[in-house]
Formats: structure tokens, sequence, C-alpha cells
């Protein structure tokens, strides 16, 4: 569920996942070209006041009279969730909707706060007062929540805590038991090694059979290793060029890296300890669940088996070619298919 970059230099960044830790190059020179905008185009930067914080959201749409899509990217603390999703299918579907690219709290452009306040609750509160802005700043329009992996779950949290303030929910890769999520783990990367007769991971994962949920976060570390391998890894599609396109912070990454991994280590007993399987039978926010049949970070039978105690209206779409990050590995696809859910009316 998370991933991170890094400045290597001032042309060279590192990015880091619990999937993976690669290297990639990154022209941090080159320079955007101009959109062209229509009269009722969107791109605005905006301020949200919080009980306690102000978080960053870029708002961008090709049409202000649009359904509202809200984003909350993956994490937790992620400097990386909003480029890479903006860089794909964010761009995509800016032509059907209004899409808000929220900074999460504490991070990227979005002030800083107490490591004391980095909690679920404290997340939710924000969400709440974002989707609140919104509905004044577009009256009457709907609003869509679109969460991947850590958004996702906390899509799951905000809806339970406030019922019916969102029209629809798209869920991508998410998980609702922690437990569930790091077993399957273990076992979906198990199941590469054995298929690839890769003898060093079997016998680093098979050390992993059968640990409880706090062991396997000590060995985190192993995990991560055999997670930025097996199938390819989350970064195996990615077109640098347009990450870059999508990166307005670079000089920003390196401190950014540190802050997310503190608020990692903040959040990980609370995120360690989840468990909504039994609360979604109370939802009736039509869902749209999504899973990459190849991601070793979230398996995709953990998110059907989950998905099925779901209470309101729901579909669930696996994508056949696709790991955790399915807005690269299958955009086209992932564009239609939660364009089609969005726009069509209950």
């Amino acid at each position: 569920m998370e991933y991170e970059i890094q400045h290597r230099n001032k042309k060279r960044v590192l990015i880091n996942s619990a999937l993976s830790t690669i290297i990639i190059a990154i022209l941090l020179s080159a320079s955007c070209s101009p959109r062209k905008h229509s009269q009722n185009a969107l791109d605005e930067d905006v301020y949200i006041n919080t009980e306690d914080s102000r978080l960053f959201a870029n708002i961008r749409s090709k049409d202000s009279e649009s359904p509202v899509l809200l984003y909350l990217h993956g994490g937790p603390g992620s400097p990386l969730g909003v480029p890479l999703f903006k860089a794909y299918a964010g761009h995509q579907l800016e032509n059907y909707f209004i899409v808000v690219y929220l900074h999460q709290r504490g991070i990227m452009k979005s002030e800083r706060v107490p490591d004391s306040t980095h909690n679920i609750s404290s997340y939710i509160s924000d969400i709440h007062h974002v989707v609140t802005y919104l509905k004044t700043r577009f009256p009457g329009h709907n609003i869509f929540l679109l969460g991947h992996s850590w958004g996702g779950l906390l899509s799951y949290r905000y809806l339970l805590d406030h019922k019916n303030e969102a029209d629809k929910l798209v869920a991508v890769c998410t998980p609702l038991n922690s437990r569930a999520m790091m077993t399957g783990r273990v076992e979906m990367l198990l199941r590469w090694a054995y298929r690839n007769k890769n003898q060093e991971a079997i016998e680093d994962l098979e050390k992993l059979q059968n640990k409880s949920l706090f062991e396997l976060k000590d060995d985190s570390n192993l995990l991560k290793k055999w997670m930025a391998q097996a199938n390819g890894g989350w970064h195996r599609n990615l077109d640098l060029s347009r990450v870059n396109e999508a990166i307005d912070y670079e000089d920003k990454i390196h401190d950014w890296l540190k802050e997310q991994e503190r608020i990692e280590t903040l959040l990980n007993d609370e995120i360690l300890n989840i468990n909504l399987e039994d609360s979604v039978q109370y939802l009736n926010t039509p869902l749209l669940c999504i899973a990459g049949k190849e991601d070793t970070d979230v398996p995709w039978y953990i998110v059907k088996e989950e998905f099925e105690n779901y209470g309101g209206k729901k579909t669930f779409k696996l994508f056949k070619k696709s790991h955790h990050m399915v807005f690269i590995d299958e955009e086209k696809l992932f564009v239609k298919t939660i364009t089609r859910f969005l726009r069509t009316p209950d």
C-alpha cells in the first residue's frame, strides 16, 4: 500500500514502494506543454480548512458542469500517489469529471500537522471537510469518491461515518482486513516463487508462513524485496516521461520522503488492526470494486472475498493484465470502466 520517491541527484529519483525499490531517471528540467482549455475548463489550486489544518487540492476539468470526482491516493504519506494517477487515468478522467487531486493531511502541499494527529479518525474528518467544501463549491453536482489502496480504505471508513455523503464509490486494489491482506500477500508471492522455481524466494517466503501479523510487520523488508520482483512489480509499465510531466514539486521530494517514512510509522499499528469486513454490510452507496489479477500487494482474491460482504449495489471488476497500479497497466480500460459506472444512472 505504500510507495515513495526520493532524489538521488538533480536528475535522478529513487522510487521506493512496499512492492519495490527501483531507480528511475526523471528529467527535472523538462516542462509541461500548455493545456488548451475550453471556456468552462477548470484548473485551480485551493486550500481547504479543516479543524486543525489546511489541505491542498488541485481541481481540474474540461467542463465545470461535470460531476465531481474526489481522488484519494494510496500511501499513506506518499508524494507520488497524486502525480502517478494524474499522469495516467487522471488527465483522461478530466474530460468527464471535475477531478479533485487531494494532498492528504500533513504531506505534499498540505499544511504540516503534529504527529499526534496522524490517525485514521483525523483523515476521515479531513475528507468530510473536503466533501462539504465541494458540495458548497459545486452545488447540485454529484460527488463521487475514487480511492486507490490506502485511499480506498479511507473511502470505506468515511462512508461508514458519513453515510450517503457521496453518490458513488470506486475502490481500487483496496483491502478491508489487514490480516487477510498480509497473509494473502505471502501466499501469492509463494505461488509466484514456486511457479518460477525461484529457490531463493521460496526459502525466504516459506519462513514467513504462519507468522503473526506483527511478526510479518517486522519482516516487511523481506516482503518488499520479493514484491518488487513478483509479476514484474507495480512499476513494470511506468513511463517516466509521463510522470515527469505530472510532477510539479521535484525540489521537495527528498524532504517529503522522510515525512512519508514518519507518517507510515505513526499509522502502522492502527492500519494493521483494521478489519472492515463486517462493517461494510451496512453501506448502501453504489460501489465499483476493482482489483488487479497480478497484484502482489493486495491480492485480488482477498479483495473479491471481502467485496461479497458489501451491503449496497455493487460491481466487481478484475483487471487481468494489471498489478497494483491498475490505472497504469490497463489505463484505457480503467478510464472506460470507471466513466461508464459513474455516469450510468442507477
